[in-house]
């Protein structure tokens, strides 16, 4: 690995910008918090660090923190939101989204931050129609648990299989990425012709 690589994966300071950027991503959705730590990933295969276990809970610490402020927005705003509904569409939307979240909020909080945009509009809109806060937080747990885990893991399986050409390694582990959100969307997309189809 590069020297100037290894001298950032060394640094005390990344975890801290991992979490920093994980939170940020449920406010801020153009923030590259996956990428970071697939990056991170791939140097803890070729220099051992960051640690994977301290990259993964930093990964999960900021993601949750940021999917919680998102939430508590989403519950703050509910009364100026339901005082907007009026015309016919926007309280059916509303309706739906209640309904699935209620019927189905487990899967949706957990997978739909593999989605473009939908960590933070499911996190925004479960604190919006009253989702339990319990049962989001405990969802939500999982959810980054489950993201961060995978993230670490395909970073660290690209600079496993190029240890000596980082790029290359971040390079193949992106495509992973990118492959597990395609995989995603396809679903989503899937399940929702079911639902549509009578």
């Amino acid at each position: 690995m590069p020297h100037y690589l290894d001298a950032v994966a060394a640094s005390p300071w990344i975890l801290a910008v991992v979490l920093v950027v994980a939170g940020l991503d449920a406010l801020l959705p153009f923030m590259p918090s996956e990428s970071t730590v697939v990056a991170c990933g791939v140097a803890a295969a070729s220099t051992g660090r960051p640690h994977l276990a301290l990259l993964v809970l930093a990964a999960a610490a900021g993601g949750f923190a940021g999917d919680a402020a998102s939430f508590r927005i989403g519950r703050r705003s509910t009364a100026s939101v339901a005082a907007r509904l009026t015309h016919r569409r926007a309280k059916a939307v509303h309706t739906w989204v209640r309904r699935l979240l209620h019927s189905r909020g487990g899967l949706v909080v957990v997978f739909a931050r593999y989605l473009p945009g939908g960590r933070s509009a499911t996190a925004v809109a479960a604190g919006l129609v009253g989702y339990p806060s319990v049962r989001f937080h405990w969802y939500t747990a999982a959810g980054v648990l489950l993201w961060s885990i995978q993230a670490a893991l395909i970073g660290y399986l690209g600079g496993t299989v190029f240890a000596d050409r980082p790029i290359l390694g971040f390079l193949l582990a992106g495509g992973l990425a990118l492959l597990v959100t395609g995989a995603a969307v396809l679903f989503r997309t899937v399940g929702r012709d079911r639902v549509r189809t009578p």
